[in-house]
């Protein structure tokens, strides 16, 4: 029996462990992680730094939270938290709380000052969609975000699943 010599090189058998999956997934985090570099260039000019501004982001999408609970879905650090919130904190534009349900947490409170830069994190932020949604259709958009949202309501299962 004629064995075939391999004709593939050590690179082409590495690129072949790298599927489009892969890529997806790699692109998908390259997207997000160059999309928060650029909008935190664009915050610095009114002092906030990424995590406030990230705290405030979720506060704004859930004002229920606790600042355990924003640790978590950020996945950053109690300490690193608590730093960004004392900071937010000092500019008044949050305050902090211990939550009625659990002493031990603290409820985070946006202030009507915050209300006053939301105008312009509002324009920021659009103004980098513009910007990364140029030449793309909305119902090329529409079709992504319910892609997207399908593959996170898998991922919420295999997290729970992972509990």
């Amino acid at each position: 029996m004629d064995e075939k010599p391999d004709t593939m090189s050590r690179s082409q058998r590495r690129q072949k462990v790298i599927t489009d999956d892969d890529r997806i997934l790699y692109l998908m985090d390259e997207i997000s992680r160059g999309a928060r570099r650029v909008y935190d260039a664009r915050v610095a000019r009114i002092g906030l730094n990424q995590t406030q501004w990230r705290i405030i982001g979720q506060l704004l999408r859930d004002p229920a939270l606790t600042q355990a609970e924003i640790a978590k879905k950020l996945e950053l650090e109690s300490a690193t938290i608590g730093q960004a919130v004392a900071g937010l904190c000092a500019r008044g534009l949050m305050k902090r709380l211990r939550a009625e349900t659990d002493r031990r947490a603290w409820q985070l409170i946006l202030t009507e000052q915050l209300d006053d830069l939301l105008p312009e994190l509002r324009g920021s932020a659009d103004r980098l969609h513009g910007l990364l949604w140029r030449d793309i259709a909305a119902d090329e958009k529409q079709t992504l975000q319910q892609t997207l949202e399908r593959v996170s309501e898998n991922l919420d299962q295999l997290r729970a699943e992972a509990e």
